[in-house]
């Protein structure tokens, strides 16, 4: 029976369902600007889950210190930093994939974490909007790439172009747009005008940045779908 598992999981492997076995042992060695990605077990989360096609839904930098002890900043409300092994302790299962931009080096991933460190403190932001003045997760780490050593790492997508047709999806946007700013913005008074605007606003998933080709994998502890 092991065996046909096995197969199986070649097999599908092989016809590109993204299918990983979960590896053994502890965490290997991390470095200052690794990405860590865990699902997490908030009301958004099936919401960000479905619609991006990925079982990442949050997403943090990496910062290793002199004495080799690492901690996470990510945008939660506010922007903080907290300990690597409490960061994984609160994701669903414990779960954590590690992925490296290749060849980042250290001074680069200095300046990709002085960037990230500007927005400490910052309110999340709910509704994934472009302003600066709140932050969501993954936009933390595009910014602090993309600002500090000027790497692109995650691709922007349109609203419309991800999954967002799903009740949890349909559900959270009903829940929010009366108070989206972009839609006080452009006075929009009726759901489906807010509708439209949002359909166009572009953002930065976990998903994307995971499945950027300038990424590697280090490690990962997620059992089925890690990208």
């Amino acid at each position: 029976m092991r065996l046909l598992f096995q197969a199986l999981v070649g097999l599908l492997a092989i016809v590109g369902l993204g299918l990983t076995l979960a590896p053994a042992g502890p965490l290997p060695p991390l470095k200052t600007g690794d990405i860590v990605f865990q699902k997490t077990t908030t009301s958004a989360s099936d919401a960000i889950m479905l619609a991006s096609g990925s079982q990442y839904t949050h997403v943090g930098l990496v910062e290793v210190d002199g004495n080799g002890k690492a901690s996470v900043i990510e945008a939660v409300g506010p922007v903080r930093t907290i300990p690597l092994d409490k960061w994984i302790a609160k994701g669903n299962g414990q779960r954590v994939t590690v992925k490296r931009v290749k060849g980042l080096t250290d001074e680069q991933a200095e300046e990709a974490l002085d960037s990230a460190r500007r927005y400490l403190g910052l309110p999340y932001d709910h509704y994934f909007y472009e302003a600066r003045d709140a932050i969501y997760c993954s936009e933390l780490v595009h910014a602090a790439f993309k600002d500090g050593p000027g790497l692109t790492v995650g691709r922007e997508e349109k609203v419309r172009d991800l999954n967002i047709d799903t009740g949890a999806a349909q559900k959270l946007i009903r829940q929010r747009w009366r108070s989206h700013p972009l839609c006080k913005a452009k006075g929009a008074a009726s759901f489906e005008a807010c509708y439209d605007l949002i359909l166009d606003q572009t953002l930065i998933t976990p998903a994307s940045i995971a499945r950027d080709g300038n990424v590697e994998m280090i490690y990962t502890s997620f059992v089925w779908g890690a990208e």
